[in-house]
């Protein structure tokens, strides 16, 4: 595994990326950025194409490179959210769960029939937090949290 890399930032340049990703982040979400873990989707509620416009905005607003960025890792598309490919799949799966259920009802559970999953499992995503954010924004491109730590710069002491 790749160690983390501890780089020194000063204090004025980390407080000004706070100020302005979490400015950013408040204005377009209408929600309140509560720590560094605030998630976009879970915790400001911005699924689907909002968080993908939220990113876009975020990308072109602060001249960010987005070639380390891997979308579908983060967040579920709007289509798979709420399109109606997922509600079909639901409806046949539905379909086909329902009189296997009965079938078990009415033996009392003496018979035990696979069924499908009633609302199979999406995909696994990481979603992303208003940490990850800040780490973009100082680097300019797109580095996953694990991979770097900010030490604040000290001022040398003079000698006397």
């Amino acid at each position: 595994m790749e160690e983390r890399q501890i780089k020194q930032v000063d204090f004025s340049k980390l407080r000004h990326a706070y100020i302005t990703v979490k400015s950013f982040l408040e204005s377009e979400s209408w929600e309140k950025v509560r720590s560094l873990y605030t998630k976009v989707a879970e915790d400001l509620g911005l699924y689907g194409d909002d968080n993908y416009d939220l990113l876009v905005k975020f990308i072109k607003k602060f001249e960010l490179d987005h070639n380390n960025f891997e979308y579908d890792k983060h967040f579920y598309s709007e289509g798979e959210l709420f399109g109606s490919g997922a509600a079909l799949v639901d409806l046949l799966n539905l379909s086909v769960w329902l009189p296997l259920k009965t079938i078990e009802l009415l033996t009392f559970n003496k018979i035990k029939i696979a069924k499908p999953a009633l609302f199979p499992e999406k995909r696994e995503v990481t979603d992303i937090t208003f940490r990850d954010l800040l780490i973009w924004y100082i680097e300019g491109d797109y580095v996953a949290e694990d991979k770097v730590r900010y030490q604040i710069k000290t001022k040398p002491q003079p000698h006397p």
